[in-house]
């Protein structure tokens, strides 16, 4: 069946959140802009997510389901099935606003010269009082333009409200399937794709306009946990293009270890035995992601394909 040309193509990746997931896509289809197709791509091992999908009848959502694990993996299968010229991703944790998609599209009506785009976070409730912690906000209100290598979860945002071009992806390649959630390194696969465009000068942009919330609130210990992972996604990821020559990422390289370098010093002189032991294992992540930068340097980036072999899905 032929579809009606559309010009974003927001996509999903989950597994196993089935609760999450009909939230995400029910603040998504409630949004003010109807021109889209929504591509959900499902690893969960039962059958609740997929069968919310297919009990909609919205003839802009498709379900692709597999059995490949791993985020990366599944962000691919989305951007090799999207239709339109711009692809929104959002996770299956979020709340999006119900101007998220307009805004999108009017950011990149607005600016021709960008490639990617990057919106605002904020917490889904608030569970903070309660020692709740919620990962990956970006509440910035102050829009800009960046098209050089820069370290891309300070200056622009996370995977969890972002939009990019396909013809980027054409141009840079595809998201490493060997890094993120569901992977052995567990994260640094939004932040590889990032800096790649970057170091190819292609134009970034960070705008408050684009809303989404999460509701990803963990507790002191699993916040503890994705931090280490943090740690060594990050020196995996800006190991790998220092390894290449990039001056850039061994500053940021420097400017991390500086950073624990003062928290170990400030924990101690403090007492804080707690944040002091977390800091000593932080140390220890660091060091775990210089030979995975090295594996990823030997290893290369995904290249777009060709052939089309890689749009092996269950639909």
């Amino acid at each position: 069946m032929n579809r009606p040309e559309v010009p974003v193509s927001v996509l999903v990746c989950t597994r196993n959140r089935p609760d999450d997931l009909r939230r995400c896509v029910t603040s998504i289809l409630d949004g003010r802009f109807l021109r889209f197709e929504l591509l959900v791509v499902d690893q969960s091992d039962g059958e609740e997510s997929a069968a919310f999908i297919e009990s909609l009848t919205d003839h802009r959502v498709r379900l692709i389901r597999t059995e490949t694990r791993g985020l990366a993996k599944a962000r691919n299968l989305a951007v090799l099935n999207a239709t339109a010229p711009i692809v929104a991703f959002t996770d299956d944790d979020c709340i999006c606003d119900p101007g998220w998609i307009e805004a999108i599209v009017a950011e990149f009506e607005r600016h021709a010269d960008i490639d990617g785009l990057f919106g605002r976070v904020l917490p889904w409730g608030d569970r903070f009082a309660d020692g709740f912690f919620c990962h990956c906000l970006i509440p910035d209100e102050d829009e800009r333009i960046v098209a050089e290598p820069v370290p891309p979860h300070r200056y622009l945002g996370h995977g969890n409200n972002m939009a990019f071009r396909i013809q980027l992806f054409q141009t840079i390649g595809l998201y490493n399937p060997e890094m993120g959630a569901g992977s052995r390194v567990r994260s640094g696969e939004d932040t590889d794709v990032t800096y790649r465009a970057l170091r190819a000068r292609r134009g970034m942009k960070y705008s408050p306009r684009p809303l989404g919330y999460h509701n990803n609130w963990n507790d002191l210990d699993a916040a503890d946990r994705l931090d280490l992972g943090y740690v060594m996604g990050f020196v995996m990821v800006f190991g790998k293009f220092f390894l290449s020559g990039d001056r850039v990422a061994g500053r940021c390289l420097r400017e991390r270890l500086g950073e624990l370098v003062r928290d170990l010093v400030e924990t101690f002189c403090n007492r804080d035995w707690r944040k002091f032991r977390r800091t000593v294992m932080k140390f220890g992540y660091f060091a775990w992601g210089i030979p995975l930068a090295v594996y990823f340097r030997i290893r290369g980036d995904t290249a777009w394909p060709t052939d089309g072999s890689v749009r092996s899905i269950h639909q």
